[in-house]
């Protein structure tokens, strides 16, 4: 009787404390709830596979089951990797290029300008190199040009002597262009993995997961991935080939590059993609790319890489090319075999970098000026910001509101705009609709990003349609944690433990901990916006904790307000090194004040 009352008054705590949670707001505005799990799910693959509550439950909001665990944590693309041809289209494709290649013709690559583009382009190219197919590769200016294929890059890589052009993370929706270099006797490959419009191009073959069409269940690849799927093709094809007497190309060397691609791209980590990383980040931290390596130097990286690095120091710089410099230089850097040119880039790009850095702060404070908080989706504009940011804003708004975003730099007639988005709405389905409905003139994306251009005074059109299609908020803003700890129970075993979680990102994120009834004191600001600390327990353990952008997100103005109070505070564990000496350290991701 004894322990059935107390099992009741311990059930009843913790529902106490979860309706406590669910009721108060945080910092950010965010209710936050635990994940709702099946427990006997949970205490089966504890005894199953031996492992702490902790672990099982981190596994279990993940999807991973007794029957892919080892694939969750040990994913090879040789076990996991179907054949290339469940992609439509793919052996129509593949026979193409080798016949290119057999009659010794020029093959033109046209990329978009951004991380996933430059890497397709760097894969193919590179790829095109080993095994001696002559090419000419083409990155559209983002500012000058647009997303996507024209009319004069085309009319270029025509007058280079190409006969066929492979178009890289874009293409899909590109129907009048295509059928304008259709008539000049050029075929064209889309390799794509962006939704497609109404209509599709009359292009020789579509490779693209996202093609309606297509049944291969690989809608979450990045544009390099769809690239990669292809060399593989390309590999077996030449090994039955009498005519191919070179060695053939060693794919694994080619991760690098595709693990970068697929972090700074924000797709989902299903199987595939996440065994493209993990296997990626091995050879990442020996590459044998040339320009990866002279980013890397240029970074002053001396740690062990990891998915960190990928998506907010190395990819950002081969993105400021075509931010706010020229879009070839990230293509240039990873298609080099001469390190003094790709040391010289690297620099060009760090200094870009922080060009970019500067101009998108100011954009950022503006377009902050302008959201509106109670709608649904935020949609902001102005003539005066450089659509080189604009992409990057549109991130900073959706995390900092959990709403997708909209951010439109204006011009005198066509406006570009890029959009970002929250996990469960999907802002490629949104630009077409929008495309299919005339207020924009063209565009594409995925799930969790996208951009068009729409003329200027269509601007008050899409602002209502949007507010007409997804309304005002009246809901609550609401994100999980996966578990409640005790800062007692963290230490380097758990943190070993959840580093055999990652690679992190996009359906596979970091564990986020709740800890309850906690002081956080000490507080000193470090940078321009981030927040030092120590969180403490009523029983005295201790650790260091730092909050990024805290100055900005209300985190510091809720600890300023309130000296005296103690705190619920989502965090996620991290190893610090400082001057040889190795600590846990707590990363503040909210608070919620008690």
């Amino acid at each position: 009787m004894l322990n059935l009352i107390m099992q009741i008054s311990a059930e009843f705590q913790e529902e106490k404390i979860k309706n406590k949670l669910n009721k108060k707001l945080s910092a950010k505005k965010i209710v936050w709830k635990e994940k709702e799990l099946n427990k006997k799910h949970i205490l089966s693959l504890a005894k199953k596979f031996k492992l702490s509550p902790i672990i099982s439950q981190l596994l279990i909001a993940r999807g991973v089951e007794p029957e892919n665990f080892n694939n969750y944590f040990d994913p090879k693309i040789k076990d996991i990797m179907p054949d290339p041809f469940v992609l439509e289209d793919m052996k129509l494709a593949t026979s193409k290029i080798i016949d290119y290649k057999t009659k010794k013709k020029k093959i033109g690559i046209f990329g978009d300008y951004d991380v996933d583009g430059i890497v397709s382009t760097a894969m193919l190219g590179n790829y095109f190199k080993e095994i001696g197919i002559d090419f000419e590769y083409y990155i559209p200016d983002r500012i000058k040009e647009g997303y996507g294929p024209n009319q004069e890059a085309f009319e270029f890589l025509r007058k280079k002597n190409c006969e066929l052009i492979i178009t890289l993370d874009c293409g899909i929706t590109s129907v009048e262009e295509i059928n304008f270099i259709n008539k000049k006797n050029v075929e064209v490959i889309i390799v794509d993995h962006h939704k497609q419009g109404n209509v599709i191009p009359d292009a020789f073959a579509i490779i693209n997961p996202n093609k309606e069409t297509d049944t291969s269940g690989l809608k979450n690849l990045c544009a390099a991935g769809v690239t990669f799927f292809l060399l593989v093709s390309l590999n077996r094809e030449l090994k039955t080939s009498d005519s191919f007497k070179t060695s053939i190309p060693n794919l694994l060397e080619y991760l690098d590059i595709l693990a970068l691609a697929t972090i700074c791209d924000v797709v989902q980590l299903d199987l595939m993609n996440r065994a493209f990383v993990k296997q990626g980040l091995k050879i990442l931290n020996n590459t044998k790319n040339v320009g990866l390596s002279s980013l890397i130097v240029e970074s002053s990286i001396m740690e062990r890489i990891t998915c960190s690095h990928l998506g907010f120091v190395l990819g950002p710089k081969i993105n400021a090319g075509g931010r706010v410099g020229k879009s070839k230089m990230g293509a240039d850097l990873l298609l080099s075999d001469n390190p003094e040119m790709t040391g010289a880039i690297a620099q060009h790009l760090g200094e870009y970098n922080k060009l970019r850095k500067h101009i998108e702060t100011q954009v950022e404070k503006e377009a902050l000026l302008k959201v509106n908080p109670k709608k649904n989706i935020i949609c902001v504009s102005s003539k005066k910001w450089h659509p080189g940011v604009i992409g990057i804003v549109a991130s900073k708004l959706s995390e900092k509101f959990n709403k997708p975003s909209i951010v439109i730099s204006e011009d005198n007639n066509l406006c570009k705009a890029s959009c970002r988005s929250i996990s469960g709405f999907d802002i490629g389905n949104l630009v077409l609709e929008a495309i299919n409905q005339k207020i924009i003139q063209s565009g594409g994306g995925h799930k969790m990003a996208a951009g068009f251009n729409i003329k200027k005074n269509n601007i008050n059109s899409l602002e209502e349609f949007l507010d007409k299609q997804y309304g005002f908020n009246n809901c609550e803003n609401v994100k999980f944690y996966d578990y409640n700890l005790k800062l007692s129970s963290i230490d380097f075993n758990l943190y070993d433990s959840l580093e055999n979680f990652a690679p992190f990102g996009m359906g596979n994120p970091q564990p986020k901990f709740i800890i309850e009834n906690c002081i956080i004191k000490y507080c000193r600001v470090v940078g321009d916006y981030h927040l030092t600390c120590v969180i403490e327990d009523i029983y005295g353990n201790s650790f260091k904790g730092i909050s990024f952008n805290a100055l900005k997100n209300n985190i510091y103005e809720t600890l300023l307000s309130s000296t005296d109070s103690t705190y619920d505070a989502i965090v996620v564990i991290k190893k610090n090194v400082w001057n040889g000496d190795v600590n846990l350290q707590l990363q503040i991701e909210d608070i919620v004040k008690n």
